[in-house]
C-alpha cells in the first residue's frame, strides 16, 4: 500500500472532529428524528469544524492524532441508493457524494468539491473505472459512509483489477468511518478522526478483496478530483 501527502491533513483533522463533536451531541442528546441521519455534511464540517477545528482536538480528545488496530471488524452490508446507473458504461461521468459509478475505457470520473471525503477509484484491466464518493455524513437518499465499499465491489462483480486509488481528505477520517458510518453510533461514541493512511488502505483492501499492494492512498488538496 502507497501513501501520497500533498493535502491540507492536519486542518482537515479539525474539521472532521467538529463535525462528529456535532453527530456524538445529537446521538447523545437523543434529538430529533433526524438525528438518525445526521446533520447534512455541508452543514457540520463548515459551520461547526472551521471554527472548532484546533481546540476540538484538544480539549476533546486531549491526544495527538495517532493510529488504529482495525484488525478483527466486521464487514457492513445494506441496502443500495443512489447508484448511478446506465445501459452501458459512459465516457464521462461525474459522481457526488455517497454514490458509485463507472465508465468505460478511457473514460473519465470526476468527484466534485472533495473537501471532508474519500473518493475511491478502482482501475479495471480493460480500461475502465468504477468510483465511488464516500462523505463523513450521508446524504440524504444515497449511501452511508460504510456502504460505498460494499457498492464499488458488487459493481466490480469479478473483472479483473489493475490497482485501487484512494485520494482526498485523509485527515479527516478515522478508517473505521468505512466500516460503520458516524450516524450509527447512536451512544455517542464516534471515534475521533487518526488522519491513518495505513489504515484506511487495509479497510479498503479488505472490503473490496484486494491485496494491500493494489492500493495507494493519497491525501490531496480541497477541490475536485478527475480519475
Amino acid at each position: 500500500m502507497k501513501f501520497v501527502v500533498s493535502g491540507r491533513c492536519v486542518g482537515r483533522v479539525g474539521l472532521a472532529v467538529g463535525a462528529v463533536l456535532v453527530s456524538a451531541a445529537c446521538a447523545a442528546g437523543g434529538g430529533d428524528g433526524a438525528t438518525a441521519r445526521g446533520p447534512a455534511p455541508t452543514e457540520a464540517v463548515d459551520s461547526v469544524g472551521s471554527v472548532r477545528a484546533v481546540s476540538a482536538v484538544r480539549a476533546a480528545f486531549g491526544k495527538a492524532v495517532g493510529t488504529e488496530d482495525l484488525t478483527g471488524l466486521g464487514t457492513v452490508s445494506g441496502p443500495v441508493a443512489g447508484v448511478q446507473q446506465a445501459g452501458a458504461p459512459a465516457t464521462a461521468l461525474s459522481i457526488t457524494e455517497g454514490e458509485v459509478g463507472e465508465v468505460g475505457p478511457h473514460g473519465t470520473i470526476t468527484y466534485p468539491s472533495v473537501t471532508s471525503c474519500l473518493v475511491v477509484t478502482v482501475y479495471l484491466r480493460d480500461g475502465g473505472k468504477v468510483g465511488g464518493h464516500v462523505s463523513l455524513f450521508q446524504v440524504p437518499g444515497k449511501y452511508y459512509s460504510d456502504e460505498v465499499l460494499p457498492a464499488i465491489r458488487r459493481a466490480v462483480g469479478g473483472r479483473r483489477v489493475a490497482a485501487v486509488d484512494v485520494s482526498g481528505a485523509v485527515g479527516a477520517w478515522n478508517p473505521s468511518y468505512l466500516r460503520k458510518a458516524i450516524e450509527r453510533y447512536t451512544d455517542g461514541s464516534v471515534p475521533e478522526p487518526t488522519g491513518d493512511a495505513k489504515g484506511i488502505g487495509d479497510v479498503v483492501a479488505k472490503i473490496l478483496g484486494r491485496q494491500g499492494k493494489e492500493v495507494t492512498v493519497r491525501d490531496v488538496p480541497d477541490g475536485d478530483i478527475t480519475r
